[in-house]
């Protein structure tokens, strides 16, 4: 039977070329000489191609740095003692380790992950998912067991999952194992069929000496053991670590979810050396950082095809070198996102001939994109907004129980954040709890209520007056949105030909906080029955600003199926295809040109 984490492992989507094709496209128009960011330009068509965004951003990044001792640690293959893995893992939770100290300033979120420290870490903040205390010694007999292997593939796997639901876009993937530079090069010169002596490097600073019993050690373990370098979970198994197969399934979990992962130095490129073995898809959602000083490392990035973006001649570990560059690849994006195009700032392009639009590579019909130029969000978040759009109804009966301070907030924030021609943001919110003011507000639109009825007839009489307003009287809370024409002063960019556009304005900010209010169970009733002036005067109101809407707002007993005026019998809502018209009103057909 094929273990569960072997089928996981096999899901991993293709690259988009065609998202590819329309970001270098982009790239090439933006007010810049062509190809004048160098290899950026490769990195942020290529993130395109990872995340299927023509313009890649990334603001939520996670670093996962997992760590395991190693029982070859015991053969004075390192300058540390095998103590000192737990010691640098307690150092990372507290805050001071070069790993730590740069996510804390790029504000990102580190997790640190015990798969194999020998003792007990003494932080509460480690993540404890101990496969066993370290590795066997392989000098002697093998690592670990298969079942071990894929245990600590899973856990990566895991933990990966586990940050990208959490929201993570990018992932800096990191270790800590004192003797793991021996266990890296063992399996690099297995997976590669390389000579061991090309491959061996100081590691944390051995000296020559060390370096030759280091490489015979190896060189010995590879004719003991006989890892079948076609077999990347044999080659684990008899040389490798746990926090080097925990990374691997990091890596593969980040591939299968489309989230770029940023390459650390030799150790973590041969977890994803390693993970490509498996599915050989992982190097499409790789970035190289750098090149360490580590002899093997170069071989390992030549053969994933992957360049590094600097070469510093680092040999730090846990994730260092990829959180230095980190930021370098974020702004990069930033160029791409907020860099002006000729045509947006009326520049012209001395190189249009050459940077046309190129057409796009062939590829099946099945394959194509359906929304190729932004992926923000994910096929159940994107399902949860066209759920809420749905499912809003105006709500006319409430519960008593007060809205919470943080829900109220959120609800207000959506509605502050909808869009205003000339960013003129014209509303303002009035909170309403104080009852002697809504019994005011309640009476005049009874009032008006009642002579608006004299505008039916019959049946659309009586329909009309089942509508009520008490809600006014059970909600919670009553906003009233008002609209400030002045704001921004007479001539407001956007509105100088249609002035009413600042309603329309403030109308956004009534939906915005209709849908959040839904998506938070809470309803929303609009009363749009009274008198301006009438309000003005209740809620103090100068006479230049407009009170648009009256919104009750609180929790209540049912949602309706349907919307209260179809419940009623009002009116049913129209057929969407009888309100579309193509290219000039009144015509329906749409052109096949």
């Amino acid at each position: 039977m094929v273990p569960n984490i072997v089928e996981r492992c096999a899901r991993i989507p293709e690259l988009h070329v065609d998202v590819m094709q329309k970001a270098r496209n982009r790239l090439d128009d933006l007010t810049k000489p062509l190809g004048s960011l160098g290899v950026l330009e490769d990195v942020i068509v290529h993130l395109a191609a990872m995340t299927g965004q023509v313009i890649p951003s990334f603001n939520k990044p996670v670093a996962l740095m997992f760590a395991a001792d190693h029982g070859v640690s015991e053969q004075g293959v390192s300058a540390y003692g095998s103590q000192v893995t737990e010691e640098m893992v307690v150092n990372m939770c507290m805050g001071s380790a070069v790993s730590s100290v740069l996510s804390r300033a790029q504000n990102v979120t580190l997790k640190v992950v015990d798969v194999g420290v020998r003792s007990r870490v003494r932080h509460p903040n480690v993540i404890v998912r101990k496969v066993a205390p370290g590795t066997k010694n392989f000098a002697s007999e093998p690592a670990m067991t298969l079942e071990q292997a894929y245990q600590a593939v899973e856990i990566g796997f895991d933990i990966a999952e586990e940050s990208i639901r959490a929201g993570a876009d990018i992932a800096v993937i990191g270790e800590m194992g004192i003797g793991n530079t021996t266990a890296s090069t063992a399996m690099i010169a297995s997976l590669l069929r390389f000579p061991v002596d090309q491959l061996v490097g100081v590691g944390t600073g051995i000296s020559e000496d060390r370096k030759r019993t280091k490489t015979e050690l190896i060189t010995r373990a590879l004719q003991l053991h006989q890892p079948n370098s076609d077999d990347p979970w044999d080659v684990l198994t008899k040389v490798g670590g746990f926090e080097i197969g925990a990374m691997a399934g990091a890596f593969i979990a980040c591939a299968s979810h489309r989230v770029p992962v940023i390459l650390d130095g030799v150790i973590t490129s041969t977890a994803a050396l390693l993970a490509n073995r498996i599915n050989p898809h992982v190097r499409n959602y790789l970035i190289a950082s750098h090149r360490s000083s580590e002899p093997a490392h170069q071989y390992v990035l030549k053969e994933l095809g992957l360049s590094p973006l600097v070469e510093w001649g680092m040999h730090l570990g846990e994730g260092s070198g990829a959180l230095f560059v980190l930021p370098v690849i974020q702004n990069a994006c930033k160029v791409m996102a907020e860099t002006a195009t000729f045509e947006d700032a009326r520049v012209s392009n001395p190189h249009k001939a050459t940077s046309g639009v190129q057409p796009l590579p062939s590829k099946p019909e099945a394959e194509t994109l359906k929304s190729p130029v932004v992926r923000d969000f994910d096929d159940a978040e994107r399902e949860a907004v066209y759920k809420v759009i749905l499912a809003r109804r105006d709500i006319r009966s409430f519960l008593t129980e007060p809205i919470p301070d943080d829900v109220l907030e959120r609800i207000l924030i959506a509605a502050h954040h909808a869009p205003s021609v000339g960013y003129m943001q014209p509303w303002n919110f009035i909170l309403i709890r104080d009852r002697e003011r809504l019994k005011q507000i309640q009476r005049v639109v009874e009032r008006e209520r009642v002579r608006a009825s004299e505008n039916y007839q019959d049946l659309k009489q009586e329909y009309y007056l089942r509508l009520k307003v008490e809600g006014l009287l059970q909600a919670p809370i009553t906003i009233c949105v008002t609209n400030d024409s002045s704001r921004g002063g007479p001539h407001v960019l956007g509105r100088n030909t249609i002035p009413e556009t600042d309603l329309m304005s403030t109308s956004c900010a009534i939906e915005n906080m209709w849908l959040a209010a839904r998506a938070e169970g809470v309803g929303m009733g609009w009363v749009s029955i009274y008198q301006k002036e009438d309000i003005r005067q209740i809620l103090n109101i100068p006479d230049h600003i407009d009170p648009v809407a009256l919104l009750s707002i609180g929790y209540t007993a049912h949602f309706p199926e349907i919307p209260l005026l179809e419940r009623v019998g009002w009116r049913n809502r129209l057929d969407l295809q009888t309100l579309i018209y193509h290219d000039f009103w009144g015509n329906r057909e749409e052109s096949k040109e």
